[in-house]
């Protein structure tokens, strides 16, 4: 979702070009006064009111993650295709996008000043809940209130340290106060989707609820598919461009290439890796018709250990060791056909004051043998999600485990059926192996820290750190961060030493940083960028007929 929202009369005039005088004069026409019930069946969308284009057709989108048990609720919902969904379908404040790392207005009318502690919001015109109900400050006000619960289990709440509260103090405007200016504030209030007021968010799970371009028509997790709907009462300036889309998850590679060829497929993410270089090689990439396209992503596979005591991965040693018995170039060839890059530090390269951590795990067989033995580990139960890349990258690290000589025992799971045995079965293993595309928390260090290695969600609840002093050390520079007590070199200087100790320390460390391999149909999708993020928004989707209206 890309440029600032605005209200129905400033997107008649970048869509159509008007001039100002013009737009006056069309508004006044028009008409723009809010509805007394928007949510009539006979009250006019508004491509109707502006003349623009009205969504037609049909977009299928095969996505290569499966969708997840843990519903569609933006309080509750952690895993990546789910969360992806929920990002067409609902709305913060402001609106990060992970395609092109940029933040843009969305409910609110502005950009907030990251110097600021007290902000008056004004609310978008014409913003309206997919049941037709406008959306009000009294919404936004329940929204961020729902998100402090802790009974909601929201999972970024720790990323809302710096809110204090929001107010109502007008019909289009809510105050929001700060209890500290935070420098990443425009990409922290998007996490909040907005809701109606009053909303039980568990309701929500199965019936989505927000004010974004696509309301989700049907949700079928079991057989892969998810169905939206065009919202032609949707008031921003992305609006959907197709009158439905479907997402349907394909794990046989050969079918994936199949559909992308033949054209019953418009965009493919990811495309499998071992299938590029044939798709690249077709006459439809040669003649133009199927663009592809390679970009280095924030996503990648996590090792996560059970620290707790008197399991095998709370001694370091034998942290070190599955880290150095794990054959990166290997498995870069075996899984990936060399559409990933190595890990040189906790966070992905192109981060902000990116450098190479000071410990750089390479594989060292018989280094990683000494560890296990003086660690006394023989035997290792491990779990995957089940990406097709995770249980690649997992069947990799299971061979080189055994490879050692020890005896590594691997179950493959659901993502969020992972999570949960993680958290409810602390003795039921010992490492885990979970993909994860941060790129939806953030661009920022901090927050990209903050959401792993210091988040309640993995440190306290699965990973059982406790309050070590790791984990002291990191909630103290993020927090002094946040507050810009850390700043420039300085800042620079504390993360480094951050880095390196988690490196040294790896309470969970990424083993792969994943390409983003995607493909469209050029026939059917005229622009579409080149996603950076496997959980890629499709909204700004443009068939080719929109696109002289588009520019």
């Amino acid at each position: 979702m890309t440029g600032p929202a605005r209200t129905p009369s400033r997107r008649t005039f970048l869509t159509a070009g008007a001039s100002l005088g013009a737009l006056a004069l069309a508004t006044t026409a028009a008409g723009c006064q809010s509805s007394p019930n928007p949510g009539d069946p006979d009250y006019p969308s508004i491509a109707e009111q502006f003349n623009l284009a009205v969504p037609k057709g049909h977009l299928d989108v095969t996505i290569g993650a499966p969708l997840g048990h843990d519903g569609l609720s933006p309080f509750t919902t952690r895993s990546l295709q789910n969360t992806a969904a929920l990002w067409h379908v609902y709305e913060g404040l402001s609106i990060m996008d992970p395609t092109r790392g940029r933040t843009e207005p969305g409910l609110s009318q502005n950009l907030f000043d990251p110097a600021q502690v007290t902000f008056d919001v004004f609310l978008r015109d014409g913003a309206i809940f997919h049941d037709g109900t406008p959306v009000t400050p009294a919404d936004v006000a329940y929204s961020f209130e729902a998100a402090l619960d802790e009974n909601n289990n929201y999972p970024h709440r720790e990323l809302l340290d710096f809110f204090d509260r929001a107010t109502p103090i007008a019909d289009n405007v809510v105050q929001l106060r700060l209890n500290y200016p935070t420098p990443e504030i425009n990409e922290r209030l998007s996490l909040v989707k907005i809701i109606p007021e009053g909303t039980d968010p568990a309701t929500l799970l199965e019936k989505p609820n927000g004010t974004g371009p696509w309301k989700i028509t049907e949700h079928d997790a079991e057989a892969g598919t998810i169905t939206f709907e065009a919202f032609d009462q949707y008031s921003g300036v992305c609006p959907a461009l197709y009158e439905t889309m479907t997402w349907h998850v394909e794990r046989d590679e050969s079918a994936i290439t199949k559909a992308l060829t033949d054209g019953s497929t418009h965009v493919a993410l990811p495309v499998p890796a071992k299938k590029y270089r044939e798709l690249e090689k077709s006459s439809q990439a040669k003649n133009g018709t199927l663009h592809l396209a390679a970009q280095k992503g924030k996503a990648g596979i996590y090792a996560m250990f059970n620290h707790a005591e008197g399991h095998p991965f709370a001694a370091i040693e034998a942290r070190r060791g599955f880290m150095k018995a794990f054959d990166y170039k290997g498995c870069a060839k075996r899984v990936f056909a060399g559409h990933v890059d190595p890990v040189k530090s906790p966070v992905y390269p192109g981060t902000p004051g990116f450098t190479s951590a000071s410990s750089v795990y390479t594989h060292a067989p018989e280094e990683a043998r000494e560890l296990f033995t003086r660690a006394e580990v023989g035997k290792v139960r491990l779990l995957a999600s089940n990406e097709t890349w995770t249980q690649g990258v997992a069947e990799s690290v299971k061979d080189s485990l055994a490879a050692l000589g020890l005896e590594p025992d691997l179950e493959v799971l659901p993502w969020w059926d992972v999570v949960t045995r993680m958290e409810e079965e602390s003795d039921g293993w010992d490492a885990a192996l979970v993909f994860l595309d941060p790129a939806f928390v953030g661009f920022n260090p901090d927050t990209l820290l903050r959401s792993l290695y210091a988040s309640p969600f993995w440190v306290d609840s699965r990973l059982r750190l406790g309050e070590s002093e790791l984990v002291a050390e990191i909630r103290d520079v993020l927090d002094r961060s946040t507050r810009s007590e850390f700043v420039g070199n300085e800042l620079q200087r504390a993360l480094e030493k951050l880095m390196n100790h988690i490196s040294t320390e790896i309470p969970m460390y990424p083993l792969v940083w994943m390409h983003t391999l995607s493909a469209i149909n050029t026939s059917k999708v005229a622009d579409l960028p080149d996603t950076r993020s496997l959980g890629f928004v499709a909204s700004t989707a443009t068939p080719p007929e929109e696109m002289g209206k588009k520019r």
